[in-house]
Order: C-alpha cells, then sequence, then structure tokens
C-alpha cells in the first residue's frame, strides 16, 4: 500500500493484490505505505548517500513530508474505497503530492478497487533509507516498505485476494520533481520485489 509498489500485478491476475508501493504498477495495484515517523536530519545523513548541505535537507525534508501526505490520502482512499473524482484533476486530493505517471497509476490503482469490490486493510510502514541524489528539481531517494501486516479483500465478503507468498518487506526507489507552482511531486516510483531489506 504505499506508492511504489507494483503488488497489482498479481491482483490483476488474481484480482487485485494488496499491493506500494509507490509505489508501483504495471498491471493494477500500486502500493503506497505511510510512513510511521518522518526521517529525521541525523537519520538521512547517517545512511549511506551523498553528504547533503542544509538546504538540500531542507528540500529532501519538505519532499518526504509531501510523500506522508500523499500516503495517508492514498491509504486511507484505498481502504474506504472512497476518492474525489473531480473532473478537474488539479482538485483531485493527491494532485498536491503527486504528478505525472506516477499520480495515473495510483488513480488507476484506486479505481480498479473500486471496479471490483476490493478495499486494504492494515496499514504498511515505509523507512527512508537513503538519500540518492538532489538537485535543484529532482531528488530521489531509497525506501523500505514492510507491509507483511496488509491485504486486500472484497468488500462484501472480507475474504482476501491477495496472492500468496509474495515478499512483504522490499526496497523502494522514489523519484520527486520540483513544479512550477514551487510544489515537491512525486512522479515516479520503481519497486523491487524480488529483494529484500
Amino acid at each position: 500500500m504505499i506508492p511504489y509498489s507494483r503488488r497489482g500485478r498479481s491482483v490483476a491476475a488474481a484480482a487485485l493484490l494488496a499491493a506500494a508501493s509507490l509505489v508501483a504498477f504495471t498491471g493494477c495495484a500500486a502500493e503506497v505505505p505511510m510512513p510511521e515517523t518522518p526521517p529525521t536530519q541525523a537519520a538521512v545523513r547517517s545512511s549511506p548517500g551523498p553528504k547533503l548541505s542544509d538546504d538540500q535537507q531542507r528540500t529532501v525534508d519538505t519532499a518526504w513530508t509531501a510523500f506522508q501526505k500523499l500516503n495517508g490520502i492514498y491509504l486511507a482512499a484505498g481502504q474506504t474505497g472512497k476518492y474525489d473524482w473531480n473532473k478537474d484533476i488539479t482538485r483531485r486530493p493527491l494532485y498536491r503530492y503527486a504528478g505525472g505517471r506516477y499520480m495515473a497509476l495510483l488513480e488507476r490503482d484506486l479505481g480498479l478497487l473500486a471496479e471490483q469490490g476490493l478495499i486494504r486493510t492494515g496499514k504498511p510502514t515505509v523507512t527512508l533509507r537513503r538519500v540518492v541524489s538532489v538537485s535543484s528539481t529532482s531528488i530521489v531517494v531509497e525506501a523500505c516498505v514492510d507491509d507483511a501486516g496488509t491485504d486486500t479483500v472484497n468488500k462484501k465478503t472480507r475474504k482476501s485476494v491477495a496472492a500468496p507468498g509474495q515478499n512483504k518487506r522490499y526496497p523502494v526507489t522514489l523519484r520527486a520533481g520540483l513544479y512550477p507552482d514551487s510544489l515537491w511531486r512525486w512522479v515516479d516510483s520503481h519497486t523491487d520485489r524480488a529483494a529484500s531489506c
């Protein structure tokens, strides 16, 4: 359940799976786990990656805060089945925090869940592992998603439709871009379900 998970591939094959991650998508579900706590300057700087200036750290903190809000909106929509599908895309809940392909995939995932009568249960956690790069217009980070306590279930029967045997702890690479309105929006994600973290 993170905006960066490609869990939905099996969901498309099996009905839609409790997928983040996001993150993130090729056949159905994108997972957007909500981080338990925001990264601290010390936590990000102590992990492997480039040495960040104070300005770069503030930029990363701002973008990560936007990611947490994005995750909260996505998780709530996946768990309740409610999302404001305003015809004006700029008025949709995810618009302030996501853009481009990533937003399209997250919304597609929410649409598929609704069409198939599925909802998500549980709350995944996301830990920021390291900052890969920071520039004036782009941020790339690596995170670890743990969605062991989550599931995708049929709304009426409450029976699980998740494919069995999936890796529940996996790394995700996310990219944010700075938009002309001065907002950082998360625009891309890559989930490596074959790896663990």
